[in-house]
């Protein structure tokens, strides 16, 4: 288990997949701060997930309210499948926020991530992903949603990214009810989210969350 929690080095004689790894890391690190813990992928498409201690609380607000950005290294080695003439970016990385980052958790977000490759599908805002049974222990939520970052410094890691060219994306993880998702369906992603807006919606990813509809 321990292993999991290796903290690699990159050295010149590393081969250059390790090198662009190494320098998405770099730009993480800038605007997150040194990661604590890194679930590194054994796979031949490499995708490392990182973990980043943050406290939520707003620095007007008494108190904390701790917990981790995880962010995938890796995903965006590979370009997306997105039709001509859609408004996505074609390469993108994943961030869960999170209360404590798990080996089950950073499984499911490697996952994720590798399923555009799998499936020869492509990621972008707004987009879901259903599943047949909630992907992780406390919660009725089947369906992943992606969303922005708003958040100032996880919004300057976007806007730094590029692999060969292409600019990169950062698409949040989120988890919705059965009657969110059916609410997106049939009317649109707005009326969701003014429903987050409404109900002050966690930063962290919280398994007993209510459903909003």
């Amino acid at each position: 288990m321990l292993s999991l929690f290796k903290k690699p080095s990159f050295n010149q004689g590393k081969p250059a997949d390790a090198d662009f790894h190494a320098r998405r890391l770099a730009i993480y690190e800038q605007e997150l701060g040194e990661r604590e813990h890194t679930f590194l992928d054994r796979g031949s498409h490499r995708i490392d997930v990182h973990a980043f201690g943050r406290d939520f609380a707003p620095d007007c607000d008494e108190g904390s309210d701790e917990g981790y950005v995880l962010l995938t290294n890796g995903m965006s080695e590979r370009r997306m499948a997105v039709p001509p003439g859609a408004e996505a970016k074609p390469r993108a990385e994943l961030m869960w926020y999170v209360r404590d980052a798990t080996a089950e958790i950073s499984a499911n977000l490697r996952w994720l991530a590798s399923l555009p490759f799998i499936d020869n599908t492509w990621f972008g805002f707004g987009h879901r992903v259903p599943m047949p049974a909630p992907p992780v222990p406390g919660t009725d939520f089947k369906t992943f949603l992606f969303l922005t970052p708003v958040i100032t410094p996880d919004q300057r890691i976007a806007e730094a990214l590029s692999v060969a060219g292409d600019p990169v994306e950062i698409l949040t993880v989120n988890l919705i009810s059965d009657r969110e998702y059916e609410l997106i369906k049939r009317e649109g992603l707005d009326p969701f989210l003014d429903l987050l807006d409404e109900n002050d919606y966690p930063p962290i990813f919280d398994p007993s969350r209510k459903s909003y509809v």
